[in-house]
């Protein structure tokens, strides 16, 4: 079936064993635990431990053997060497050089692996998370979304999948399945930012600035009891260049309890408190047209980054709560764009300060210089 992986079991539960050990002793300034036997085995030489403040490496340096071609070697339309006329030194040196078809290079590499993170870094709450909620859980959202005949006259078919990954997060039916101007099935998808506004990317969806081109166009929400929300477009804000790329749909009504938006985040303040680390894992998930999860935790899917998945969610899982961190290639929430939201809402005669973004606060964790 499209979107479950029979391997995902067996790869989180070798990501866990791996997290165990790096964290069974010492705090983050402790200089332990010890490294893998195969970063101090022959051929390898164990330098330590370093850290860039909330991620810890096990480093090391090895010989790599570099095997190229001797540009010297006869080939077949290599004129003799002459060395009658060079001084004997000098004949010696070049007769040795095209001995050998190839040359072997011994170059020094140095290397990190991933240790473990600071138990008090956001990347540690990030980490720890994603390790114990993902065993026996699939990559898919949905187990049914379909558009069934008459559509969109008749509601998409839709039904979350129970063993997902984010089944049972605070924020999971922001998530819209489906709506009326996607076009191809998944592509620009909505999420609900407010109750009553809903992102998706600015690129592809027409002239920039405040417009009713999608007036009375459908956006469907699925409440957790698997039924359908149909929510209608009053008017939209269309950002290319300047503020962003994105776009902000303005619904005719408040969203019920059932539907909860997410909660955003600042990305200059998250960027101080826990980014992406080359070398260690990021385990924010990524939403994608085709209703799966990509994740750049090496040995799970990720298929979340190709043409078509502009604007769907990038969400960081925290525990039990989902958080927008921007639209994929499109832009992160930002002042601006409630400006935008909060100008959709007067033209409405709406009042702005019943519908703002929810920041979430991450000051008590610590910032680092990366």
């Amino acid at each position: 079936m499209p979107g479950k992986f029979p391997n995902l079991r067996f790869t989180t539960l070798k990501f866990l064993l791996l997290f165990a050990a790096a964290q069974t002793q010492g705090s983050a300034g402790e200089l332990s635990p010890a490294p893998p036997a195969a970063l101090t085995g022959p051929g390898t030489n164990f330098l330590g431990l370093t850290t860039n403040g909330p991620a810890w490496f096990w480093s090391y340096s090895y010989n790599h053997n570099l095997l190229t071609p001797n540009p010297h070697y006869p080939r077949p339309d290599t004129p003799p060497l002459d060395t009658n006329r060079l001084p004997p030194a000098v004949s010696k040196r070049l007769l040795e050089l095209r001995r050998d078809q190839f040359r072997t290079n011994v170059l020094s590499l140095t290397n990190s692996v991933f240790c473990r993170f600071a138990p008090e870094s956001l990347n540690y709450l990030l980490w720890t998370n994603f390790t114990a909620h993902t065993n026996g859980r699939e990559m898919s959202l949905w187990s049914t979304r379909v558009h069934p005949p008459g559509w969109p006259t008749n509601p998409p078919t839709v039904s979350w999948n129970h063993r997902g990954q984010l089944w049972g997060t605070t924020g999971l039916t922001a998530l819209s399945p489906c709506w009326q101007q996607e076009g191809v099935s998944g592509q620009a998808p909505i999420t609900l930012l407010t109750r009553r506004h809903g992102y998706t990317r600015g690129h592809g969806m027409g002239v920039e600035g405040f417009r009713t081109n999608y007036k009375g166009k459908k956006v469907w929400f699925l409440a957790t009891n698997n039924v359908l929300v149909t929510a209608i477009i009053s008017r939209e804000v269309v950002r290319t260049s300047g503020k962003g790329d994105y776009t902000v749909v303005l619904f005719s009504k408040d969203m019920p309890d059932s539907i909860t938006p997410l909660g955003v985040v600042d990305p200059a303040a998250l960027h101080e408190k826990a980014r992406f680390v080359d070398e260690a894992p990021w385990p924010a998930f990524y939403t994608e047209q085709g209703g799966t999860l990509g994740t750049m935790v090496r040995g799970f899917p990720g298929p979340a980054f190709k043409p078509g998945d502009s604007g769907s969610a990038n969400l960081l899982f925290l525990p039990g709560e989902l958080v927008f961190l921007g639209g994929r290639g499109t832009a992160s929430a930002s002042r601006a764009m409630q400006e935008d939201m909060d100008e959709l809402c007067r033209l409405e005669g709406l009042n702005p300060g019943r519908y703002q973004m929810r920041w979430v606060d991450f000051s008590q964790y610590p910032a680092y210089k990366f």
